[in-house]
């Protein structure tokens, strides 16, 4: 789970910005209108580099969430465009589920997830240190990387009980060892430690902790 800057005084959709402050400042409970969706789910998307906010496997297109797509504030794509806004993998996740009924929109709890991941995790807690956009995250505190198997693990500095804790979110609530995701990243490693190797031409878009974790000595800097 890399971690992510999430920036709110510097994102584009500043017509979401502006309703969804003024409905804090008001105390105002967030209505469930999709009026601002997809001036979310892009920016969110701009911010994790098109990758899922657990697994990291890449779920969106880098074409729909070029900064070109914003207008005045808000998310626009071409009629004409290659991919439509809907051509992306991944659903609306709040880290923490207990603040959808009266913070449904709030910027500091949305991250996009893989649609897959977010219906086996459903509704299950987090503990908040795990929180990818938190300004002291890091994904080497908690997690280690087993190469041989390619799953992730706890980070074995840490004590038994966070360990046990850790264990659990990685296997239970982010399905870092998921199957289909595992065997993608780690064909996905393989692959470009080959063409590393090899010096032909590569692109790192996707899986950057488990990648860095194991081919941080050939990456470039």
């Amino acid at each position: 789970m890399q971690k992510i800057d999430k920036n709110y005084s510097t994102i584009l959709s500043t017509k979401y910005k502006k309703w969804v402050d003024d409905l804090e400042d008001k105390k105002q409970v967030h209505p469930k209108s999709r009026t601002y969706y997809d001036d979310v789910v892009m920016e969110l998307f701009r911010c994790q580099k098109g990758v899922c906010a657990y697994t990291e496997r890449f779920i969106c297109p880098t074409n729909l969430y070029e900064s070109s797509n914003w207008i005045n504030g808000a998310y626009k794509i071409s009629d004409e465009a290659e991919f439509k806004r809907t051509d992306h993998a991944g659903e609306l996740e709040h880290f923490d589920h207990h603040l959808k009924a009266k913070q449904y929109w709030l910027w500091n709890n949305l991250f996009m997830i893989d649609a897959k991941i977010n219906g086996l995790k459903s509704d299950k807690d987090i503990v908040d240190y795990l929180k990818p956009d938190l300004e002291d995250y890091s994904p080497e505190k908690y997690f280690d990387y087993d190469e041989e198997t390619h799953r992730f693990i706890p980070n074995t500095d840490l004590e038994e009980t966070k360990r046990n804790e850790i264990k659990h979110m990685i296997d239970n609530v982010f399905y870092l060892n998921h199957g289909v995701v595992l065997n993608d990243r780690r064909d996905f490693i393989n692959e470009l430690r080959s063409k590393i190797n090899h010096k032909s031409t590569y692109k790192f878009d996707r899986f950057f902790t488990a990648t860095k974790m194991c081919l941080g000595d050939i990456l470039p800097k």
